[in-house]
């Protein structure tokens, strides 16, 4: 195939730095979504909207580390603000005063949140926050979308037929499917005298909630005494208070991730005093517990790095920046709409805010299962046909703060072409998205 082909032509030393890597690394990576096929690029470095890559190739940008750049690569105020702590120190044993700073910036920014604990991932932010969850209800399940992410930890499979988990971990997890408000409210009901918390992705992935679900399950765990936790770790980024700002929803607890860090790894969560309340210390000079119900820790949890940058970000995201960014994704929507119907295709363009993507199926993608029709083959080879074009997009493209008119108009007019590259292969996989 020739996208296939161009591909390989266009990044030979991307193939060596992979097959090297797979010497030591299994899949020659370290984040499975970061492998494809036939291999991965090697990237050197990024500016701005742009990224390049170790043969010298120079991309657009719409992956920015899966939604994580949300100012897009070396942004001047965050180089600073993290050098500057640099040269401080890296971490020091101790808290430092911009910890609180970035605290107080996103309870800001939050309905019902009074306090945060800053982990140094998404992934630990969840978990920590189902933990807290089930030390304040003191019940042991938790509730969950098929197939949404929550980090890599055994509480949270996409599905329950996940290898390398114990079955008795496995009952303690209870699914319905997004946007499906009816089980998700008989389940809620089915299990209230067990279940702790629902765990929900109120954007999951690029799907959008249909009107009333997330209200639903809103109101469900509130009548049946079950916290609701909010995983924002991607969709805090669709508005200045996240995506339960934009839908109007608020949650008993909330995990955040990727742009509060500015870069660098860092994970969050927030909730009231008293739902924090397993994590407090006795505040005693010579206090008669010895240690909280919970205490967590971590090396580095809070670091100064991503502190420094987090805050520099926050303060810069005014809700006029959110607005810009939903106005581009809105454009890239529309365009991707145009492009596929101008080439007689059938396939579903998702997203919401600043978030955009394709999946090549005909069938509306609203769940785990509609998504599961869409041919991932078909995905990947229209990413390899983006990227021999100059713009690099993945999983969960976006839009960020830096991005320009030029950028967009380069990425549809490479969508174009791609599309139009791909349909004999369309009409050999899947003939029923031709009309």
């Amino acid at each position: 195939m020739r996208i296939l082909e161009d591909y390989r032509a266009q990044n030979p030393g991307s193939h060596r730095a992979w097959e090297g890597a797979s010497r030591f690394l299994p899949s020659g990576n370290t984040r499975s979504a970061l492998f494809w096929q036939p291999f991965p690029l090697c990237l050197r470095r990024g500016e701005g909207s742009h990224n390049w890559d170790v043969d010298g190739n120079e991309r657009i940008d719409f992956n920015f580390n899966n939604t994580t750049l949300i100012l897009g690569h070396n942004h001047p105020k965050v180089v600073e603000a993290a050098r500057a702590q640099w040269e401080k120190g890296t971490v020091l044993g101790a808290p430092t005063e911009t910890e609180p700073r970035l605290a107080e910036e996103i309870t800001k920014r939050l309905r019902g949140a009074d306090r945060v604990r800053f982990t140094p991932s998404g992934t630990e932010a969840n978990m920590q926050a189902v933990r807290v969850a089930r030390a304040y209800s003191r019940k042991p399940l938790l509730a969950k979308c098929l197939g949404a992410y929550h980090g890599s930890w055994d509480a949270v499979p996409l599905t329950p037929d996940a290898v390398g988990i114990p079955p008795e971990v496995k009952d303690c997890t209870v699914y319905f499917p997004y946007n499906d408000a009816e089980a998700a409210e008989e389940t809620i009901k089915k299990h209230r005298d067990k279940l702790a918390a629902v765990i929900v992705e109120p954007t999951m992935r690029d799907m959008t909630p249909r009107p009333g679900f997330l209200q639903t399950v809103r109101e469900a765990t509130e009548d049946n005494d079950v916290l609701l936790l909010f995983d924002e770790v991607i969709s805090f980024r669709l508005s200045h208070g996240g995506a339960q700002a934009l839908y109007g929803v608020t949650p008993d607890i909330t995990a955040m991730g990727k742009i509060i860090g500015g870069g660098f790894p860092v994970g969050a969560y927030a909730a009231t005093d008293e739902v924090m309340s397993p994590l407090s210390i006795p505040g005693a000079d010579l206090p008669e517990t010895a240690s909280p119900i919970l205490g967590f820790s971590g090396t580095f949890n809070a670091h100064p790095l991503a502190m420094a940058a987090g805050l520099t970000v926050m303060k810069e995201m005014k809700p006029a920046v959110y607005e810009s960014m939903a106005e581009m994704g809105d454009e890239m929507r529309d365009g991707l709409r145009d492009v596929l119907a101008g080439e007689g295709v059938d396939a579903h363009v998702g997203g919401v805010g600043s978030l955009f993507s394709v999946a090549w199926t005909d069938r509306e993608v609203m769940d785990h299962e509609t998504s599961r029709t869409a041919d991932r083959n078909l995905f990947n080879v229209f990413n390899l046909g983006m990227m021999n074009r100059g713009v690099f997009i993945l999983g969960h493209p976006n839009v960020s703060a830096v991005q320009t008119k030029e950028d967009l108009e380069k990425a549809l007019e490479a969508a174009e072409e791609t599309v139009a590259e791909m349909k004999p292969l369309i009409k050999e996989r899947a003939p029923h998205l031709l009309r």
